[in-house]
């Protein structure tokens, strides 16, 4: 499953990196410009860098995950299956995201915002498809819960 990350701040960056972890997944990290992504992607690669000193994995499973995140910009969301906005809390550059990607990825793909205060009903208004919450709480690579949340449509 390829999953698509929009935002690579905390929290886009912390949903990057425990997909990549998990086995069969793909992920494309995706922010404003590519810059803003790879910067996502060596935040990550710094915390794993604490865990091989701490002796809690290895350089040859950090590669391994880090190859499974491709960074850049949404345009290259297209084959994505799942898309997860974890962007700024402001509810029209959530809207403007999803209107984009609505144009972009396949129309099976399912759209999911991050949001823990924005109405996902009002995110995902005049879209070809439903936009469900799927709430993530930080640190995503040790927290182990999602809270997943249904709008009205």
């Amino acid at each position: 499953m390829k999953v698509g990350v929009i935002g690579a701040g905390t929290m886009g960056s912390g949903i990057a990196q425990t997909f990549a972890q998990t086995e069969g997944y793909e992920v494309v990290l995706c922010d404003i410009n590519a810059e803003f992504a790879a910067r996502g992607k060596a935040k990550i690669a710094k915390g794993f860098e604490r865990m091989i000193a701490k002796g809690k994995m290895d350089q040859a499973t950090v590669d391994a995950v880090l190859a499974k995140i491709t960074t850049g910009t949404k345009d290259i969301c297209g084959d994505c299956d799942l898309i997860i906005e974890a962007a700024l809390e402001n509810m029209e550059i959530k809207k403007q995201t999803f209107k984009e990607l609505d144009g972009i990825c396949k129309p099976e793909a399912i759209f999911a915002t991050n949001t823990s205060s924005l109405s996902i009903t009002e995110i995902g208004a005049g879209l070809n498809r439903p936009v469900i919450g799927m709430h993530f709480f930080n640190p995503v690579p040790v927290m182990k819960l999602v809270e997943v949340i249904a709008g009205l449509n």
